[in-house]
């Protein structure tokens, strides 16, 4: 199975939501792999709302070992607060894509779990596009099943899509969207939202949010970048990336350079 991961490029949300803080768009079909469209650089003026308008991201721990530590103090039951068990599922989720021995039947569960809460919270848009995003990841299992392929993306696109539209300012929404679209095949269209998503996400993240976080963002964006037809664009965010020492996203950074050079 892990096989099949590798295939499909999905490293959905890999240490993705690390270095997080606590809260309280058009589709484009790419034509032409040798077209390249000059990406407009973030300029504050380009968004008239202020900062504190938006919503940060939850909380995740950056790796493995420092999730299931968070996991263990929660020591969720069927008793646990609402809150706490929201939390649990975005600390198991980020293990999950995380972790090399992923099974079917634990994203599933996690589905599950996800899409029951979601009934008792209809207006927790972070929680919704963790919905969208834990049911495209499924498509990953089904590389066979075209079919099957078309439906959970279109099922998990429209759940992110929703999200956005519900909570623009959240900047939570936009990363799981930006980072599930960023990972998405370019033949889907799906890099232009998430370059915008991520051009708000710089524009709007708490300064003391952190290198790495940064840098986690900075290596999606050059990847939207790429599946947005703006591969020079995408290749400098990447070399720019690779010359820094963050771990682990200059030493992705420079793995993909190669890859896309």
């Amino acid at each position: 199975m892990n096989i099949k991961f590798k295939k499909i490029g999905m490293l959905i949300l890999t240490v993705a939501l690390g270095g997080c803080s606590e809260p309280a768009v058009q589709q484009k079909i790419e034509t032409s792999p040798t077209t390249t469209i000059t990406a407009k650089a973030v300029n504050p003026a380009d968004f008239t709302q202020p900062i504190n308008s938006f919503t940060q991201p939850t909380r995740v721990p950056t790796t493995n070992t420092e999730r299931q530590a968070l996991l263990d103090s929660l020591n969720i039951n069927a008793d646990s607060p609402v809150d706490k068990r929201r939390l649990a599922l975005f600390v198991r989720y980020t293990y999950f894509t995380d972790n090399k021995d992923r099974q079917l039947k634990t994203l599933e569960q996690l589905v599950k779990e996800i899409a029951t809460m979601r009934k008792t919270r209809q207006d927790d848009h972070e929680l919704t596009a963790l919905y969208g995003s834990a049911t495209s990841l499924q498509t990953v299992f089904f590389l066979d099943n075209l079919g099957k392929i078309n439906f959970l993306s279109k099922k998990g696109s429209r759940y992110l899509d929703r999200a956005v539209k519900n909570a623009p300012n959240h900047l939570g929404v936009r990363l799981y969207r930006g980072i599930t679209y960023a990972e998405m095949p370019a033949f889907l269209g799906k890099g232009r939202q998430a370059v915008e998503d991520f051009n708000l996400i710089k524009y709007a993240t708490d300064a003391k949010i952190g290198d790495k976080f940064y840098a986690m963002t900075d290596y999606y964006h050059a990847l939207a970048l790429i599946k947005d037809q703006q591969k020079i664009n995408g290749i400098k965010k990447l070399a720019s990336l690779a010359g820094q020492n963050i771990a682990p996203w200059s030493e992705r950074a420079a793995t993909l350079l190669k890859e896309k050079s």
